[in-house]
């Protein structure tokens, strides 16, 4: 019965019943473990800041307005006005760039509240204090915050103690209008008065640091109290600027402490799971098991631990070099290239070379273009954490289904380049030269185009990863020369995407309610479609 779900009774592989199969198992499971786990589901807070984060802003919009209705307070009304003001703004973009009538996304996107409406809500429904803050942040956004609230927000914010949110409101104007230190001090300040607002501090410090404030900061944080408030990740990144290898080796300790729990490690790790299934079959597993499990285990293990030394360069980028993301296009396609995938192909390469004794004394070709794509999926598990993190959903399954394999590709090539270079330095040095240039400009490409929406955004990157992964299929299928027993490479590949696909609706559906989760996921159906044909004529052909 195994065997029928896999080949017909002609001995013609099947693609579709076993996918659908696979992915029907996964909703049950998924929507199970969800279950049981109940207690822990997503609030309407959460669910609105979901849908936001997937540009479902109409949805989004009611939600708030509901909830300003049962139990006003200043974050409500700020996520509420951030998110009508994103949804103007993406309207905007969308008729600016003359985007082609999308009926799916028309219909996700639904209706925003008019001025009007959007003014009753914010003058008449809600109590003075909160509606003080809603003017003058409705003020900001359209350049004219009214005398009168200004003076009231200022003398609110020099209060001892200042009242709550006034300060981190101050400080979004200032660094807004381009006052990074004027903000910085409002943002201390906030961070100081209000535990719960420990992240202003942060944002303080950061800002300080890019300003290459480094003696400021260093006097900052010899106070108790904004050391107690600073994060891990801020304070790595002062210890990296400092040399204090030890004490950055902590703080990176403490932030990965905080990240490996909850839904973002689950989801991450069924994900890496379904990919790692594919791997095993490049691999021919099943041949030699007893060197082969153990090799793909360490490597994956080496390609979460490559996060370190990313980390580390990311800190002395932006610390020595200012190298960050700035919105400027020209420059955040040198960033983008020379700084992300430069730093994180490097970074896998470092970790992948304490394989290459082993790999020379036991292995093949095949076992170091699988032990190098071992190492990307490693990283990119580690990696996807953080973007569950973010909530994005819409861009969340898009990384899912397209990262995890672009990582498997990008490292596997590299280190096929790296290890035959080591063999043989004199006939494969330019090889390597080509291949690096190669793989990181597209690297850095694939992560430009996914931030930059204006740019075609993840339909061009999704062009971008079909270019890298072809001559990964190629490699891998000169390196197996022959099939082995068992389902295919393709039917391998079809089932990781139906895993990955309902554990992503799952989470969606828990995030945002599934009837919004499947809108969203809807309208990434092309891109899928696209994958799925580009492999399905690939993997025939091997």
């Amino acid at each position: 019965m195994f065997t029928r779900l896999f080949v017909t009774r002609s001995g013609q592989e099947r693609l579709l019943v076993p996918a659908l199969v696979a992915f029907l198992l996964t909703l049950a499971v998924g929507f199970g473990v969800a279950s049981y786990w109940s207690h822990r589901a997503s609030s309407d807070e959460d669910r609105a800041a979901a849908l936001a984060s997937s540009k479902q802003f109409a949805a989004a919009e009611a939600i708030y307005v509901r909830l300003l209705h049962e139990r006003p307070s200043v974050p409500l009304v700020l996520a509420f006005l951030d998110n009508h003001e994103r949804a103007i703004a993406d309207r905007i973009r969308r008729r600016l760039q003359g985007e082609a009538y999308d009926p799916i996304a028309e219909h996700a996107a639904g209706a925003l509240l008019t001025d009007d409406a959007l003014d009753e809500v914010l003058w008449r429904d809600l109590p003075p204090d909160i509606t003080l803050v809603a003017r003058f942040w409705r003020g900001v956004e359209a350049d004219a915050v009214p005398r009168h609230v200004r003076e009231q927000m200022l003398a609110g914010a020099k209060r001892e103690p200042p009242v709550p949110w006034f300060n981190h409101l101050l400080a979004r104007e200032a660094q807004q209008s381009g006052a990074p230190m004027e903000a910085a001090v409002y943002y201390e300040r906030e961070g100081l008065t209000f535990p719960e607002r420990a992240g202003d501090m942060d944002i303080a410090l950061n800002l300080w640091m890019n300003a290459g404030a480094w003696e400021h900061v260093r006097d900052r944080l010899q106070d108790a109290r904004v050391f107690a408030a600073a994060g891990p990740l801020t304070k790595y990144r002062f210890a990296v600027n400092e040399r204090d290898w030890k004490g950055a080796a902590l703080q990176l300790w403490l932030n990965w402490k905080q990240r490996w729990q909850g839904t973002g490690l689950l989801m991450s790790a069924v994900s890496a799971l379904a990919w790692a299934f594919v791997c095993t079959r490049l691999g021919k597993l099943g041949e030699r098991p007893r060197f082969r499990l153990p090799l793909y285990i360490v490597a994956f293990g080496l390609g979460v631990a490559s996060v370190i030394p990313t980390m580390f360069l990311i800190a002395v980028e932006e610390s020595r070099l200012r190298l960050i993301e700035t919105g400027d296009m020209v420059r955040d396609i040198l960033f983008f290239v020379f700084g992300v995938g430069l730093r994180e192909e490097a970074s896998k390469l470092l970790l992948f070379l304490p394989l290459v004794p082993i790999l020379r004394k036991w292995g093949d070709r095949l076992d170091v273009l699988v032990a190098g794509a071992m190492v990307g999926l490693g990283f990119a598990a580690e990696e996807n954490i953080d973007y569950i993190a973010q909530g994005a959903v819409h861009s969340g399954l898009a990384r899912f289904l397209t990262a995890n394999f672009l990582h498997m590709a990008m490292t596997g090539i590299l280190a096929t380049a790296l290890f035959e270079f080591i063999e043989d330095g004199e006939r494969h040095a330019s090889n390597f030269l080509r291949t690096s240039l190669f793989v990181v400009g597209l690297h850095g490409a694939y992560d430009f185009f996914l931030s930059h929406e204006e740019m075609g955004g993840s339909f061009i990157a999704m062009a971008v990863f079909l270019f890298l992964t072809k001559p990964f299929l190629e490699a891998v299928d000169a390196a197996r020369r022959r099939a082995d027993k068992g389902i295919s490479l393709l039917q391998a590949f079809v089932l990781a995407i139906s895993v990955v696909t309902g554990v992503t609706f799952v989470y969606a559906s828990g995030a945002m309610g599934p009837q919004q989760a499947a809108a969203t996921m809807l309208q990434g159906l092309l891109g899928i479609a696209i994958l799925l044909f580009f492999f399905v004529r690939e993997l025939r052909a091997m």
